[in-house]
């Protein structure tokens, strides 16, 4: 995949995972399952393959997470990893790292990739990434993976594909999250993905996107990078994702279909997903626990235990001197307690 340039997307703060991801350490430079490698590790290990070495991969982050990346990736080359001033959501992140690579690869194929998913099957990952690539390179649009439902999930955005090519289908629409029936729906009806967040463009097709779709963005980005004073005004530039900058508005929108094992990880009910075995509890860390079932444990310390008497359906994760417990079905409203001043140097 000679003409294939990989950004890896690194800048999220994972709150939902809180108390073990935070502000000084989120999820993606975490081994969350306990395997080994990092997430941002292990998606490193996935994409450098099919670029051809580590010299095509790209890491944008924040700059305070700057020397996690570089201890965590030590064979990124140093000028391959690109520094947000500050946290701008992922239009802009793209358009910056849009503007380096073209500068340094022409208009090579960019894929954009998160880093902080599961990905499981990575054989069958690769070959939906050369898929997705000679997709791009036939129609010169945008194109995405979309991933086979297997239950009515309702934490993910989906998308429907509509009139068939060779290679995968045009983009109908993107959808964002549906309610239960709604989901139920898409899978009765068939032709609905989970939308992972990979794209692959050529960086010409999706900075001209980007002057069409957003031109105030780039107006102020793009000639700013050519005088190098992206650190004066990326604080500036209006906060918006691709997604709403782009990928909604587009008509130059394909998919294509993919059925490996991928997870966005969203929440601590993802845990019970990987790491639940069919026993009473989902264990990680050390655990006693008396007539206690269908919880989520998660201690981070080797040296300390979590005992539970006659509970049920908790998320019970613990980190250095902090605590969490939530019922499983309120894990989504640990992000609205981080917005809690109360917390102050806790959450951080």
């Amino acid at each position: 995949m000679s003409d294939f340039v990989a950004v890896i997307m690194a800048g999220g703060r994972g709150q939902r995972f809180w108390p073990i991801s935070t502000e000084d350490k989120p999820k993606q430079f975490l081994d969350l399952e306990r395997r080994g490698r990092t997430l941002l590790q292990a998606t490193f290990d996935r994409l450098w393959p099919l670029c051809g070495g580590a010299d095509k991969v790209f890491v944008i982050t924040g700059e305070r997470y700057a020397d996690l990346v570089r201890q965590q990736l030590p064979d990124l080359p140093t000028e391959n990893l690109l520094l947000e001033p500050v946290g701008r959501d992922t239009a802009p992140a793209v358009a910056l790292a849009a503007l380096e690579i073209s500068a340094r690869f022409d208009n090579a194929v960019m894929g954009l990739f998160t880093a902080d998913h599961r990905v499981g099957n990575v054989p069958v990952f690769g070959q939906a990434v050369r898929q997705a690539l000679t997709l791009t390179q036939k129609t010169n649009g945008l194109t995405t993976l979309g991933i086979k439902p297997h239950y009515p999930a309702t934490g993910f955005g989906y998308i429907q594909a509509g009139e068939p090519l060779a290679d995968g289908f045009k983009v109908a629409r993107f959808v964002e999250k549906p309610d239960e029936a709604t989901a139920l729906g898409y899978l009765a009806q068939g032709g609905y993905y989970w939308n992972n967040g990979i794209f692959l463009w050529h960086t010409q097709t999706i900075l001209s996107e980007l002057k069409r779709h957003v031109p105030e963005l780039m107006a102020e980005l793009e000639p700013a990078f050519r005088q190098g004073r992206i650190a004066k005004v990326f604080p500036k530039l209006k906060k918006i994702s691709i997604d709403y900058a782009v990928l909604e508005k587009t008509d130059k929108a394909y998919v294509v279909p993919a059925d490996y094992d991928w997870d966005d990880l969203g929440d601590w009910l993802a845990v019970e997903r990987h790491l639940g075995n069919g026993e009473a509890n989902t264990v990680s860390g050390n655990h006693i626990h008396l007539d206690s079932h269908n919880n989520i444990i998660y201690c981070e310390d080797e040296q300390s235990v979590i005992v539970t008497i006659g509970v049920e359906d908790l998320v019970i994760a613990k980190s250095g001197d902090t605590v969490l417990v939530t019922r499983k079905d309120r894990a989504q409203d640990i992000k609205k307690l981080l917005e809690d001043a109360r917390l102050g140097k806790k959450t951080g």
